[in-house]
């Protein structure tokens, strides 16, 4: 047992002596949280000065930051081109950064926003929360980290004319360049028809894409992606966007459910074709037609001519009666 033990936090220490120092020169982990956290404290003021300069006072406040915190722009600058290397750990320190600016607007008294308003919801309710991936990200203008898919199958919850709305809070830090990433939603339906819902995302907050209702086809999937594009300029230039709370928001409309189900019914009517009884006022078969193919019993009686006749059975002969 007690070897066991030893052996449990040798792996742990192991695994902690893996993970990679960031270099002395650069920006460490906690003094990043920090930073950034001021950061968008300070970008947050300058919005809402409602001023001609923002963008001036958005740079000034942030250069105000970084000398609090004794760090030239080249170092924060090296240092993020370090965490882009490293998009997990910087990932992390987003989320707490963003932990703490959540809990400081309700400290203040910020009342629930729309990107919470429907957490509440079961997934199988008339509007639900169906996002089922990771709710936060980082999105770097680099290829292979600028770009994040997804892919909704529709199960037996989604009905005729249910509709979407994709939504995230987007957080960027940007040095040049216009922000301008893009956020697409294509809807599969039966049938090979499929609609294209595009937004974009050029400052931080919430961002919504809605995705309209269908009133007559059912939804086979839903295919979407989140993309920032990599620009033309420096690559080395600060730029990244930290997407959190993503969700997708499904909602049933019962009026268009209840209006195809009805239609479909009407159509299943139209299509079928009606019971018809042969039997009632058919004639009966003729005489040459009941002996040819012994259809009659075999000893059943038949008339011709005021005579009754009857077929003996066993014997080629007819009996004559009056």
């Amino acid at each position: 047992m007690k070897h066991s033990a030893l052996y449990v936090i040798l792996l742990v220490l192991m695994t902690v002596g893996c993970k990679p120092k960031v270099p002395s020169e650069l920006v460490q982990p906690d003094d990043l949280e920090d930073i950034l956290y001021e950061y968008h404290l300070a970008q947050s003021m300058a919005r809402n000065e409602h001023t001609l300069d923002a963008s001036y006072n958005q740079t000034k406040y942030f250069l105000a930051v970084l000398e609090k915190h004794h760090v030239s722009e080249a170092v924060f600058d090296s240092s993020l081109v370090y965490y882009y290397t490293h998009a997990e750990r910087l990932k992390d320190i987003y989320a707490n950064v963003y932990e703490r600016l959540a809990n400081d607007a309700k400290k203040l008294g910020a009342s629930v926003g729309d990107i919470n308003r429907y957490s509440q919801y079961s997934e199988t309710g008339d509007t639900a929360n169906i996002w089922r991936d990771e709710t936060a990200m980082l999105l770097i203008p680099h290829p292979t980290k600028n770009r994040f898919d997804f892919v909704i199958k529709a199960d037996s919850t989604f009905k005729v004319g249910d509709s979407f709305m994709f939504q995230f809070v987007a957080e960027h830090i940007w040095q040049s360049g216009s922000k301008d990433a893009i956020v697409c939603i294509k809807t599969m339906y039966e049938k090979d028809s499929v609609l294209q819902s595009v937004n974009h995302v050029s400052m931080s907050g919430i961002s919504q894409l809605r995705v309209p209702s269908n009133t007559t086809l059912n939804i086979k999937e839903l295919r979407g992606f989140i993309y920032l594009p990599q620009g033309e300029d420096n690559n080395e230039v600060r730029r990244l966007m930290f997407i959190n709370q993503i969700q997708l928001i499904r909602f049933h409309n019962k009026e268009i459910q209840v209006q195809h189900e009805n239609d479909s019914t009407a159509i299943v009517k139209t299509d079928s074709l009606p019971r018809v009884d042969i039997t009632r006022g058919a004639k009966q078969d003729t005489l040459r037609h009941n002996l040819g193919t012994g259809l009659r019993s075999k000893n059943a009686p038949f008339r011709r001519g005021g005579t009754t006749n009857r077929v003996v059975a066993g014997q080629n002969r007819v009996e004559k009666t009056e």
